[in-house]
């Protein structure tokens, strides 16, 4: 599908941690054998678990997609537009959270705050009927200021 939009959410071991799980891995196969330890084949397994793992979030014209891509294949979740009933838009610092609701449940996923306007345009393109609701900057400062207020 095409991404119009990468989330924050998504996650990839960087290339120094995906050598590191190698040698880790390979050290642990190598001992495991000379051992007989299986709890160290399991320590293997989960190291090059690591190296292959990825997920990735992003916003496409057909809607919300989650794909996890693993040992045993790739995993993907998808959240059509025509499902979302609510959007709230929630912002600390540069970053924003927004929560997709379908009902009860929903997904909830972190965007780059100048990201706002192109996500609103595309919520207005793709999906006009929901309804949009904002929540402003929280800090612990404001907390304490109501706090000695009251």
């Amino acid at each position: 599908m095409e991404t119009i939009i990468e989330s924050r959410s998504s996650y990839s071991t960087s290339k120094w941690m995906k050598i590191f799980l190698l040698l880790f891995g390979l050290y642990c196969v190598y001992s495991a054998f000379c051992e007989f330890a299986l709890h160290k084949l399991i320590l293997a397994i989960a190291a090059f678990y690591g190296i292959i793992y990825k997920k990735r979030v992003y916003v496409s014209p057909e809607g919300l997609v989650k794909e996890v891509k693993g040992i045993l294949g790739t995993s993907v979740e998808f959240f059509p537009w025509q499902e979302v009933k609510a959007v709230t838009f929630s912002f600390k610092g540069d970053a924003m959270m927004v929560f997709f609701e379908r009902g009860i449940t929903g997904w909830k996923i972190l965007f780059k705050r100048e990201e706002e306007a192109l996500l609103k345009e595309l919520l207005s393109k793709y999906a006009p009927e929901v309804g949009i609701d904002s929540m402003s900057d929280f800090s612990s400062n404001s907390r304490k200021k109501k706090n000695k207020g009251g």
